[in-house]
């Protein structure tokens, strides 16, 4: 049967800005509803399962000449996976990760000489209301600048993950048109070592879905405290102990050059910080005075879409569990091909099925799986939407 695990969504999760997500939500549905098709056979009697309808377009070497058109269209979206999530890998690595990086480890330069001038130029000891929101705002800027290093060296962990699972879509790809019939790309021996570094990739995806998940939730009640306590004292009381996630709440998001990877020109990067330094301790100044009811109202509905968020990552995690359980299912047959000799836990795993029954369900469960997922993530959007606090209208004059 056709391996087609997906893991476009993971990226989508971990790392939304990198790539079309909802184009490879489209494409992941189509591509696993194919898999599907074929492992029930369904429409078996049809032109999708014959080789010489395919033969009348163009006349293939054997044994490719036995692709049907159905793996036709199941190879062309795994091609789009080859290019797709090697692309995005590529990306992840070098501008989310080790751009980045370069671009924070010169902001961070920055500041440094900034504060042994600011030392050299110490004045009054006395501090007023500016001086103490100029304060924290740099304190904001700085937790913020180890937040996104951190982010940043996660992608570039993330992005080489993603790069290699990328390349091994090239195998299944082969698979689809039987090339893996031969020994051009290593024949099965190459599929499954493709689909073996896949199941490792997917290992790590799993683990930052876990991570992901327990954050997305915890963040929710935090919101939720945070919006009653705003909304009790009308103003922010005690500016000093606000966090970085804090005063991105209050601002409706907060988004920093270097939060995105790319400062535009490297000249102007003093400059640039210098003024969102300012930007911060403006805002902090005036939440300090006073705090509109509809912030607060809009930090609690937030917090219901992030428990939403929480809570639908769960849900994928569930599913991609089974998928990559199912999936691995065709590794470990591979290797115990004969049946009697297989180890106690080996059988277990196996749910002491038969090698052939155990490789087809496994796959049925991980294309399943991979079927419905993108349904979630195209179905998203509307349930936030739906969230999401509406804008008042204003009253006509």
């Amino acid at each position: 049967p056709a391996k087609s695990p997906f893991f476009f969504t993971l990226i989508a999760h971990l790392f939304p800005k990198q790539n079309n997500s909802m184009m490879d939500a489209v494409v992941q549905f189509i591509r696993n509803a194919l898999c599907v098709t074929k492992d029930f056979n369904y429409l078996g009697e049809t032109f999708l399962y014959d080789p010489k309808v395919t033969a009348q377009y163009y006349a293939f070497p054997s044994p490719l000449d036995q692709t049907t058109p159905l793996e036709i269209l199941i190879a062309i979206t795994q091609f789009y996976a080859f290019v797709s999530v090697s692309l995005s890998g590529y990306k992840m690595i070098t501008g989310a990760g080790v751009g980045k990086l370069q671009l924070i480890n010169r902001l961070v330069n920055l500041r440094a000489t900034a504060a042994k001038e600011a030392k050299k130029d110490k004045k009054d000891p006395k501090t007023t209301d500016a001086d103490k929101s100029e304060t924290v705002a740099r304190e904001l800027v700085t937790t913020s600048l180890i937040d996104e290093s951190d982010a940043a060296t996660r992608s570039f962990f993330v992005g080489t993950n993603v790069l290699f699972l990328g390349l091994a879509f090239f195998w299944l790809f082969g698979n689809s048109l039987h090339v893996t019939s031969t020994d051009w790309i290593g024949g099965i021996r190459g599929l499954i070592h493709a689909l073996t570094v896949m199941e490792i990739n997917l290992v790590v995806f799993l683990y930052y879905m876990v991570k992901d998940a327990g954050r997305a939730t915890r963040k929710s009640f935090k919101m939720a405290n945070f919006a009653a306590k705003i909304a009790a004292s009308k103003k922010l009381s005690d500016m000093e102990t606000i966090t970085v996630e804090q005063y991105s709440w209050l601002v409706g998001g907060w988004s920093p050059f270097w939060a995105e990877g790319s400062s535009g020109s490297v000249v102007a990067e003093e400059k640039r910080m210098t003024k969102e330094e300012e930007a911060v301790a403006s805002k902090l100044a005036a939440f300090s005075k006073k705090i509109d009811q509809d912030v607060s109202d809009r930090i609690l509905a937030q917090s219901r879409i992030c428990l939403f968020e929480g809570y639908r990552e769960y849900l994928y995690l569930a599913l991609n569990f089974f998928a990559f359980y199912g999936y691995l299912v065709g590794i470990i047959v591979f290797y115990y091909q004969e049946e009697s000799d297989q180890p106690e836990y080996i059988r277990s795993m196996l749910l002491r099925m038969p090698n052939g029954d155990a490789d087809w369900l496994g796959n049925a469960v991980g294309d399943f799986c991979w079927t419905i997922e993108p349904i979630v993530i195209l179905g998203s959007p509307l349930v936030i939407n739906s969230m999401s606090p509406k804008k008042k209208k204003e009253k006509l004059a």
